[in-house]
């Protein structure tokens, strides 16, 4: 994100109540930001598999929001009011006591497939309405990218902006010593958690890796020994990689067209 140098933005989310109050304001001004308290308890499960998910689910979710700075996650030991179901209205006068504008209610229900199923409701402490709503199925073994969903819906009925958590980062990574350095490609989620590599930086180096639009796949230079540097292709699903060609003169920094499913090099363009 940006760095904010004078800004003033209010966004109010679900004015449905008459009352004065019923309403959800974040106001950043003068580069300062005053985050908005929220709660978010533990999401629920009906077996101890279910709850651990919801537990680490929970501790992504938090993560998330606290990063972007427009938030502040009350301590779970604060908290009154212990939910048991995702489908109850809450005490909201146990959550305006902690002063929490906004509360987080959700659970994980393990499915016969073997897929779980997170939902997740948003309420609107102050004027005691329900802002937002989702719920959607997912393996088991992809509760932390659920959990990144699930920030950037908070964060879209929240702000009215986009989240940004359910992304991820390609990057050059350099092990070894100076005269002789390895240069990786890697891949991790946009906190730093599940780092992979992509190549294994023994039969070339790697550089200026880029994202297509659809971030499926990357393009990066290699450099081989005695060799100019070579466009590939990555596709991150498949693992396949393969090589556009060979240009003359000096190649750096390949890049996706962003309107059309082709890579410039050099002004000239690879069809895809």
């Amino acid at each position: 994100m940006k760095q904010i140098i004078t800004i003033v933005l209010t966004v109010i989310v679900a004015i449905t109540a008459p009352a004065a109050l019923a309403r959800v304001n974040i106001d950043i001004t003068q580069g300062n930001v005053d985050p908005m308290p929220i709660a978010a308890p533990n999401f629920l499960g009906e077996t101890d598999d279910s709850a651990n998910l919801g537990r680490d689910i929970t501790g992504v979710l938090m993560n998330d929001l606290e990063r972007s700075g427009l938030f502040q996650v009350i301590d779970q030991r604060a908290y009154i009011e212990k939910p048991k179901s995702v489908n109850v209205r809450p005490r909201f006068a146990d959550w305006r006591i902690i002063n929490a504008q906004v509360l987080i209610i959700g659970d994980v229900k393990e499915l016969p497939d073997g897929r779980m199923q997170v939902s997740t409701r948003i309420w609107d402490v102050y004027s005691d309405e329900q802002l937002g709503a989702v719920a959607f199925k997912t393996p088991a073994d992809n509760w932390r990218r659920a959990a990144h969903k699930v920030a950037d819906f908070v964060y879209k009925t929240l702000t009215g902006e986009s989240g940004y958590f359910d992304t991820r980062l390609v990057f050059v990574h350099e092990t070894g010593p100076k005269e002789k350095r390895i240069k990786r490609l890697m891949i991790m989620d946009q906190d730093g958690a599940n780092p992979v590599p992509l190549t294994d930086g023994l039969n070339y180096q790697v550089l200026t890796p880029r994202f297509s639009p659809t971030q499926q796949q990357i393009t990066y230079m290699a450099l081989f020994d005695n060799r100019p540097g070579q466009v590939y292709l990555f596709n991150i699903e498949t693992g396949e990689q393969e090589q556009l060609g060979t240009f003359r003169g000096m190649t750096f920094a390949p890049r996706f067209s962003p309107d059309a499913p082709s890579v410039d090099v050099h002004g000239a363009q690879r069809q895809l």
